[in-house]
């Protein structure tokens, strides 16, 4: 059975006076996903991914372009070209009460607020869900990301030793 894509979701908004549109996640993204890669840097694409990984290849990003939108949802910022400037994914436990959040802003575009407006909304497309609560996995050396999440309203949890620490925002 093929997803219904949710276009009640998709919605325009005005960043530094340029139009993006917000929208979910297309299986015809993945040469978007590619390109926006190419922009990003390697550090910038291990720490998303947490892997060494030195290409992101179009079987990859398959794997993240394809969603049901039931269980999991991804939403990109996409410029007036078509570009794709960001990209937040949000996948819910199978209890239904939290979910895990992945964010990454192409690196020529970030420290502009694109990290937090695109956080806030999915934090709000969580809230309206129901969810008790999003968290994630950042790397503690990874500042940029740190500072993001602390700015909406998360909390760290670290553990020694492990060079992630836990991130949880309780919603409600």
């Amino acid at each position: 059975m093929t997803a219904i894509y949710p276009s009640h979701l998709v919605q325009e908004v005005l960043w530094h006076g340029q139009r993006l549109l917000i929208r979910p996640v297309r299986s015809e993204d993945t040469d978007g996903y590619v390109a926006a890669a190419k922009l990003c840097t390697i550090e910038d694409v291990r720490r998303r991914l947490m892997t060494g990984i030195m290409q992101v290849s179009h079987a990859l990003v398959s794997k993240f372009t394809t969603i049901d939108y039931e269980r999991t949802m991804a939403f990109v910022a996409e410029g007036v070209k078509g570009d794709l400037m960001a990209i937040t994914r949000l996948v819910q436990d199978s209890c239904r009460k939290s979910a895990e959040f992945a964010i990454i802003v192409r690196s020529d575009l970030q420290r502009q607020g694109l990290g937090t407006l695109m956080q806030k909304m999915l934090l709000d497309y969580a809230n309206d869900l129901g969810l008790q609560e999003v968290w994630g996995m950042v790397d503690c050396e990874n500042r940029k990301a740190m500072s993001l999440v602390e700015k909406v309203g998360f909390i760290r949890h670290f553990e020694f030793g492990n060079p992630f620490a836990r991130v949880v925002k309780v919603l409600g």
